[in-house]
């Protein structure tokens, strides 16, 4: 089942970061609905803003979201699939291409 990166954005006053999400998934929209159905286990800890996180089954990559987590305002950026698994070289510290760590595990040392 393929992979999916999805990406939002952190804003605190005059601080923001990038952060992602990586959600397996047999397309964009369902991934995007798993994405939110964890966001949704927090709703304790979350207010949404409006438009916030609207129906699940209404979800759509192209749409426009927000919600607060605490005192950090969230806002979707996109969602992109993923071809990259952990490097089997480096101890899962980075990622590469599928492709590529086939052809690294079957090199000999």
């Amino acid at each position: 089942m393929p992979k999916y990166r999805v990406y939002y954005k952190y804003y605190y006053h005059e601080h923001s970061e990038f952060s992602h999400t990586d959600v397996i998934a047999d397309n964009s929209r369902r991934a995007l609905q798993a994405f939110f159905r964890r966001i949704r286990a927090f709703a304790h800890e979350m207010e949404f803003d409006e438009p916030g996180i609207p129906d699940l089954r209404r979800v759509r990559p192209g749409g426009d979201y927000s919600w607060r987590e605490g005192d950090w305002l969230a806002s979707y950026r996109g969602i992109d699939e993923v071809d990259a698994i952990a490097c089997p070289t480096c101890e899962g510290h980075g990622e590469v291409p599928s492709a590529v760590a086939q052809r690294l595990t079957s090199i000999k040392p």
